[in-house]
Parts: C-alpha cells; structure tokens; sequence
C-alpha cells in the first residue's frame, strides 16, 4: 500500500491515494509500482524493470498528476501505442497529448504552444521527434518535471528492439534543464540495463527489477513435427481465448485457415495486411468474436487484454525477449495460463536465414541504395530537393532481395545519415491517374454502377493537378467520410480502379519515401565493423534462445536465470518439472556417451563446446542429459553456460564413469 512508504508527508500520501482512486479507481498500487512511485515523487532517476502487463505507464503518469504543475515528456517507440495511452488517458479527463508523424505542421505547432502554456499535463513524443528543428526550438521552454522514456530497452544494441534516436534522449534531458528520469521496460538483461543506465545517464539511479517470474504461467517447449496435431489439443483441452504466434506472414496465414477449417474462430493480423484489415482484426479479438488471434510479432504491444488463456509459438522466437514478453500476454488476469513453444530443427534454419535478411551486408545497403536511387532517377552527383517515392515491389524486382532485407537496409542507410525518413501518415496512401482527366471522366459516366461511378469521380474531386503528372497523397479515412463507405470498402475501390489500368494506387504501408541527405555518390562508405557487430549480437540471442528450446531442466529457472534473478530449481508447473518429457531409451551403446557427459560435468564444460558427439543424430546429446537428470545423476548448474553438477550419486560411482 502506499501508505508504507514515506513521501516527505501525510498529505503527499493522501494526495498520492486521492489520485489513485479518482482517475484510475484503484485502491492501491500493485507490488513493484509501489517502490517505482515512491522514488519518482523522491525525485531520483529510476530504473524500473516490471513484468508484461504489469502496469508500468501507470509509473509516471501518477506522479505526472501529483506533481502541482509542470509536463512529463514521455518518450515511446510506437505511434499506436501513443495515440491508446492518450486516449485512455483523455477518457479519464486528463490533459494528454501526443506528437506524430500522422499529425500536420500546424497540429504539432498547437500542441506544443499548450505544452508550454501549461495546458497538458503529459505530453508523448517518439525519439525521432526530439532531433526536428520544430522540437528543439520549443524545448527550453516547456516545464518538464518528468522525462520518462518507454520501452527503454530500445536504446541498447542488446535490446530486442534497437533504436537508435534513443540515444538522443540523455542530449534531450539536457535541453530540458536536466529532469529526473524514469526508465521502463518489460524485458532487460543485466547488459541491457547497464547500456540504459549508460546511454540515459541517469544520475545514482533506484534500480527495481521485480518483474520477471510470473507464478501463474505454466511453461511448456515440445519439439514437434506434429505441430497441428499439438495446437488442435491444446485448444480442446484449455478453455478460453489465446494468442499463436508465427514466424512469417505466410504462415500466419495458412495457421488462420486451418483454424477456420477446423470450425474455429480466428483472425490473422500481420505487417503486410492494410491498417484497416489490421484494426478489424484486433477488434474482434478484443470483443470476443474470435477466439484465436494467429500474429506475427508485429502484434501484442499495447494490446491489454487480461484474459488470455494461453499463448502458442508454433515457430522458434528469435530472442528470448520476445519470447518472454509476447508468451507473458498469458495470464494478465493472474489466473492460471500457458506458454507453450512448438519447435522443430527447420525453425532454427528460418530463424539463422531470417537473420542473414535482416542484417544486411555493406554490399547488400550498397546495392539497395543503388537501385533507390535509379528506380527515383536520381543520376550521381545529384541531390534532389523533393522527397523521393519508390514502390517496395519494383526495389525487390532490380535488387533481388527480399522486403525485410530491403527494408532493413534503409534503415541502415537512415542510420548512417544516408537517407531521410519521410513520416506518411497513417491512412494516407499515394495515387497517381494514368490516363487523361477526360478519359476517367468518360469512363465514369459509361459504368452502369452508378455508385460505383460516383465514386470515382469523388475521387477526382479529391486530388489535383498533381495526381496526373507524379504521385499524390491521398487520406483514405476523408475519402471514406466523403462517400459513406469504410476504410476497407474505399481500398477495394481504389484496387479495382488500379485494375483496370486507371490509376495506381500504393497503400500507406507499400510506399518507401525517403530523401536523400546528400548528393547521390558512387560508393557509400559504412561502418562494417558496426554492421558484423549487430548480425553477431542476433547469432548470439539465437543461440540463447536455442538453448531453452533445448533444455532438459526447469523452464522457470533458465528464464529467470537469463534476466539476471534468482530461482529455485524446480517450479513444479513447467513440462519438465511435471514430468511430461519421458527419457529416451538407454542402450549399452549409449555407456561410452552417458560417462563423457558426466566428465563434461565434472569439468563444468559448456554443452556448446561439447565436441565428442559428432556421430550422433540431432536430439540424442539432450536425450542422454535428460536421463541421466532423470536418474540424479546430475543437475543443471548454469542454464546460460549449459554446464551440469554432479550428483551425490555420480560421485559414489566415479569408478565407473571414470
């Protein structure tokens, strides 16, 4: 309770509470925000690592209402996230905003005039935005009490999602005059945390890390090529709605309709479906109208839904990190849930090939950047003032690379001030007429669907000139209100028209729009060393994560072990710890190998370096550690490393193992 910590005063205290109560309707502050609130309102920096779910944006938007006056800058990583946080925060008549790249010139320009007015009492802001001139400029004069940066492990290479314009913030706070900082994160290493505290400078900060053992959550890995077989009776036997996750699009796809084969409600939410399809297909989750969302990783931040039964990969998570946090959307409720990993060695081959797409190599950016520039007919030597426009479909047919490698490389090229990016708003897409406006006219007055007519011709009356001699952008939201149809239905119209050679028409996410940051060169110069850097740091959570798929110990304690807690060695509510993995079948041929392991044990040799198992076929190395786990021969001593103890009993026959 609140009323256990000291805030300098009863009335700070009872203030502290009043607000609790009167905003969010809370009584009291779950464990772990406790300790986070007490040091915010103290005024020290504050590092705080709490679970998925557990409620860390309430960390500093109650202290932002306790303190009497001044803003809280929150520094978040994605647009959604913002706009839902702001949101909730006006539904409960807070003063909130947020500043995106969907927003006009003059927008951002009023927002930031009530900022410095006083008028807001949160502001949020994605890093990009602290580097524009428009912020800059205003930034001395908002009173910022608060700087709190979201997601904070996005500033460390370490971190499962890197983002470099975080590494502005700590330049930022120093324009700011130097308010505390809160830091939070669902999902932060030791390493992790070190870089945050770095690359922050946070000043003696309160680290609190209470977050990552969630008791309710029973963890289960199967290594399965019988993966339907395995979901179809996880379904049947869990009630409840849940979540599976898929590697790519087109399995996301094909997992939906099988699921929908099979009589089962689903819905499919992926990067590569429109915003519009995207938001249909989360509200229908949310309300209940389906029972499965099958996603990729591109689905869950954000996403509160309390009552998720039980979350599936059906493909091995690169990281361990998101592993953690997208099974953690399990059980938000506190009531028992289930993480379960479905694996098999074809996902360690996806993951190794989906890392060699994204890193791309100096000679991958060198010719992504070549095929931009000639498809945009930007000649050598040549700086253009304009923003450039190139269609993902057309980069993909002169590079030959996929679009994650296309994409990733841009942004190594964003990175290494190459290129510029261009924000798009969120349902403004880009039109450009092929044909005359007499012919569009004529053809609109001949279709015998007069609705459909009408609606190209309000299409006409919605662009300019520009439509018809270079590409234009159109907001497909204003379209639908001008005509009485849904976002979807419009997109289907433009589509159809895009068909009949009328028109093209590139959706808001199928646009690459950047600007050249200086005269087209011959020959980039990048930073290779950083870029081998990054693809090792990726190889190397791989591996990790490898390693719980493949380990014979307790699920809890390797997860709590790789975020730097402590843990018993037996959680008895994982696969291993209920017994749900029988070990293989001993041979006499297997003597030799079982006494090499114990060695290795003896030894504290790290499984990745046992070398003495060449001949035998995958799987059987773990096999043989599992049962001789299962006969107390030894025990794990360190999940990260693969290292093993010997046991009491192991030590009583050294004769025989020797």
């Amino acid at each position: 309770m609140l009323q256990n910590y000291n805030f300098g005063s009863a009335s700070e205290k009872n203030d502290l509470q009043r607000i609790l109560k009167e905003v969010w309707g809370f009584e009291a502050l779950r464990i772990g925000q406790e300790e986070v609130v007490r040091n915010v309102v103290a005024g020290h920096d504050v590092l705080a690592v709490l679970p998925t779910g557990g409620g860390k944006s309430l960390c500093y938007q109650l202290p932002a209402l306790w303190y009497p006056d001044g803003l809280t800058l929150v520094v978040s990583p994605l647009i959604a996230l913002m706009q839902d946080q702001v949101q909730q925060l006006q539904d409960r008549g807070v003063r909130a905003a947020a500043l995106h790249s969907g927003l006009k010139h003059h927008e951002i320009d009023q927002i930031l005039t009530n900022a410095e007015h006083g008028l807001l009492r949160l502001l949020y802001v994605s890093p990009e935005r602290l580097k524009t001139e428009m912020f800059l400029m205003r930034a001395s004069r908002l009173a910022v009490r608060l700087l709190a940066v979201d997601e904070a492990h996005c500033i460390s290479e370490w971190g499962e999602h890197f983002r470099p314009a975080y590494r502005l913030i700590k330049e930022t706070r120093e324009a700011l005059g130097m308010p505390p900082i809160i830091a939070v994160t669902a999902t932060a290493t030791p390493i992790v945390r070190k870089e945050i505290r770095t690359y922050l400078g946070l000043t003696e900060p309160k680290e609190i890390v209470n977050g990552f053992d969630r008791p309710n959550i029973s963890w289960s890995v199967f290594k399965t090529d019988r993966k339907r077989e395995k979901v179809s009776d996880i379904i049947n036997k869990v009630a409840g709605n849940g979540i599976i996750y898929a590697s790519t699009r087109q399995r996301v796809e094909e997992w939906a309709t099988w699921l929908r084969d099979e009589g089962i409600a689903a819905e499919a939410y992926h990067a590569g479906m429109s915003n519009v399809l995207r938001e249909k297909a989360q509200e229908a989750w949310m309300r209940g109208k389906a029972r499965i969302m099958v996603a990729t990783n591109a689905f869950g931040m954000g996403i509160d839904k309390p009552d998720v039964r039980f979350v599936v990969h059906v493909d091995l998570p690169a990281t361990i990190e998101a592993y953690y946090q997208e099974a953690g959307r399990a059980g938000r409720d506190g009531q028992k849930s289930f993480a379960i990993l479905l694996w098999d060695q074809q996902d360690v081959k996806i993951q190794e090939g989906m890392i060699e797409e994204g890193y791309p190599s100096a000679a991958d950016i060198q010719k992504v950047y070549e095929g931009f520039c000639a498809l945009a007919q930007v000649a050598i030597g040549s700086l253009p003032d304009a923003p450039l426009m190139v269609q993902m479909e057309r980069l993909q047919e002169v590079s030959g690379f996929s679009a994650t490698k296309i994409r990733q490389a841009l942004q190594s090229l964003v990175h290494h001030s190459v290129l510029r990016s261009v924000p798009v708003r969120k349902n403004q897409g880009q039109i450009r007429f092929l044909q005359p406006i007499e012919t569009i006219r004529g053809y609109a007055q001949t279709l015998e669907n007069e609705k459909l007519g009408a609606f190209l011709l309000t299409i006409l009356r919605s662009v300019n000139a520009e439509a018809f001699s270079g590409w234009y952008g159109l907001d497909v939201s204003i379209l639908a209100k001008r005509t009485g149809l849904s976002n979807e239905r419009v997109e289907k119209g433009l589509y159809f028209f895009a068909s009949r050679s009328l028109l093209a028409w590139v959706p808001a996410d199928g646009a690459l729009r950047f600007e050249l940051a200086e005269a087209r060169t011959e020959r980039l110069v990048l930073a290779v060393n950083e870029l081998t850097a990054s693809k090792k740091r990726a190889l190397v959570r791989l591996k990790h994560m490898i390693r719980f798929a493949k380990h014979v110990g307790c699920r809890r304690y390797f997860l709590l072990s790789y975020f730097g807690e402590r843990a018993s060695l037996n959680c008895g509510k994982c696969d291993h710890c209920l017994g749900r993995h029988k070990p293989e079948a001993i041979t006499p041929d297997d003597e030799p190998h079982l006494k090499q392991i114990l060695r290795y044990a003896a030894d504290q040799t790290p499984q990745e370096v046992w070398d003495a198992f060449r001949e035998l076929p995958d799987g059987r190395v773990e096999g043989l550690v599992e049962w001789l786990l299962h006969e107390g021969w030894v025990g794990v001593k360190e999940p990260l490393r693969g290292t093993f103890h010997l046991t009491a009993k192991a030590l009583k026959k050294m004769d025989w193992w020797k």
